[in-house]
């Protein structure tokens, strides 16, 4: 497409028509987000369910509106949205409920990226307790439906990298790790376990 103003002459580009047989396609699978028909739709449910609970821990809460938002965002049933709401919940109220304890914390984030050793790493949280037992302990923590992520040696050595580079910015300071299960454990990870694995 050609558009001239006074003189001048500007290019803009055009994105060709999508197919109609694409767009049905695309419209057939939206219409079935809420089945499960194999195990590969389970595993893409498993995924889905897993960001809801990630999404509604980001946010803090597990509210109705936040739930049903999270339905939404990841095309999920109500029922689904509740399943990922009280995963939230068990680990928002679970062992590790301090890590959104405004009153415990010097300083809190979610979703954290940072450079490692040439990796882009995503931690899930990262928060500085000010406890009197705990003050100035960074703790890196990692959400997982999972009721034993520290049995897995992948996730044992991603959780290591996390630790590590949190460690490697803040070289003097304590800094601990730990999976946050959606049965509501905290399951803390040291070098013991990491030796272990």
């Amino acid at each position: 497409m050609v558009v001239t103003v006074a003189d001048a002459v500007f290019y803009i580009k055009e994105l060709p028509v999508a197919p109609v047989e694409c767009a049905q396609v695309d419209i057939k699978n939206e219409a079935d987000f809420g089945e499960v028909r194999n195990a590969d739709d389970a595993d893409v449910l498993s995924a889905r369910l897993g960001k809801a609970m990630h999404r509604l821990l980001e946010w803090g809460d597990a509210t109705p509106a936040k739930t049903a938002a999270c339905a939404r965002e990841f095309a999920l049933t109500p029922e689904q949205g509740a399943q990922a709401a009280a995963m939230a919940a068990r680990i928002l109220q679970g062992e590790g409920a301090w890590a959104w304890d405004n009153t415990r914390l010097a300083w809190q984030g979610n979703e954290i990226e940072l450079l490692y050793q040439g990796q882009c790493l995503r931690l899930d949280r990262l928060v500085q307790r000010t406890d009197a037992q705990h003050a100035g302990h960074w703790w890196v923590l990692d959400y997982k439906s999972a009721p034993a992520p520290h049995e897995q040696a992948e996730l044992l050595a991603q959780l290591r990298d996390y630790r590590a580079a949190v460690q490697a910015i803040y070289p003097d300071a304590v800094v601990k790790a730990a999976f946050l299960t959606a049965h509501g454990a905290l399951i803390e990870v040291n070098e013991v376990n990491w030796n272990s694995a």
